[in-house]
């Protein structure tokens, strides 16, 4: 079978950094295989939603339910061991993710994530879910689009045990790439081709450069313990989706909700909702999110990065 430096990578990743037990590369539904009676409804449900939701309805084209998930492999699945369920699909292209046109692309990124999503509904129900589609390099124009499009996603289809996740460029260095490494360095499994390519890096001492991680503006409030400054060597990342952080803002405003995912130096990830019903136009954004317990804390705990996104109303 062959197997993509990508998508072993991806495994590694499960298997080291989100701890799943079971794990495998090229998963593919087998024709054999009778879909839960009891998911069929909720599966159904999600489908129609699909079909008629004004951003989507265009990417399944005239497939039908039973032939789309008949047709269904997903590049790396995992099982914690517990109630969650990892699918993730990588693109790895060196000249930039292109699967074609920009919209093109959008569409087949799209495709694969709610495609996986309903699989996963049909075949491991009651569980958790987290959906990640990952491309170490994406140009700008593509990504203002799937990024757009995945705030949808996420505000329309996401829910208390569904996640999706879009990680590329630098996010994919520094929570795949690098944490993987980082976890993998003593391990010496022959089955995981992503281990050995880097073991025989390390023979001729390739050294691969560590990006730190810096708030996007410098803190010096002592009040709250948080001191970083550009020379500081202790450093923590806060992401907003949409990234200005103005925009940001007006949007909260709106919707006073978001969701947080909170990223820690062990690899736990851990996602909550902000609310945000007492914000107001004169809040400062960062100052707000100071003010918690849990981000004052940030060294104690471990915590490296915040991520923001807007949720719907």
């Amino acid at each position: 079978m062959k197997i993509e430096i990508g998508e072993s990578l991806m495994l590694s990743y499960l298997k080291h950094i989100k701890k799943c037990f079971f794990y495998q590369a090229n998963w593919k539904v087998s024709s054999n295989w009778d879909i839960d009676e009891n998911s069929n409804d909720k599966v159904s449900f999600i489908y129609g939603n699909i079909i008629n939701h004004s951003e989507f309805s265009e990417i399944f084209k005239q497939s039908k339910l039973e032939q789309l998930i008949k047709q269904s492999e997903i590049d790396v699945i995992g099982w914690d061991g517990k109630d969650k369920i990892y699918a993730a699909d990588i693109a790895f292209h060196e000249a930039g993710l292109n699967y074609g046109s920009k919209i093109e692309t959008k569409n087949r990124i799209f495709k694969k994530l709610l495609r996986s999503y309903l699989t996963l509904l049909a075949y491991f129900p009651n569980k958790k879910y987290e959906l990640i589609f990952a491309s170490p390099k994406v140009h700008n124009a593509t990504e203002e689009i799937i990024k757009d499009y995945f705030n949808v996603l996420n505000k329309d289809f996401s829910e208390k045990n569904v996640t999706f996740n879009y990680i590329s460029n630098d996010l994919f260095r520094d929570e795949i790439f690098i944490p993987t490494i980082e976890k993998t360095k003593i391990d010496s499994d022959t089955g995981e081709l992503f281990i050995r390519a880097m073991k025989l890096a390390n023979l001729f001492e390739i050294v691969l450069p560590k990006k730190e991680i810096v708030l996007q503006e410098n803190i010096t409030d002592k009040d709250d313990g948080i001191v970083v400054s550009q020379s500081s060597n202790d450093k923590m990342l806060l992401e907003f989706i949409p990234s200005d952080e103005k925009i940001f803002k007006q949007e909260l405003l709106k919707t006073k909700r978001a969701k947080r995912t909170w990223y820690y130096k062990d690899g736990k990830i851990t996602i909550d909702e902000w609310d945000a019903s007492k914000f107001t136009i004169e809040s400062d954004l960062k100052g707000n999110i100071r003010t918690n317990n849990k981000v004052r804390a940030w060294r104690e705990t471990g915590l490296i990065k915040m991520k923001f996104e807007i949720l719907g109303k």
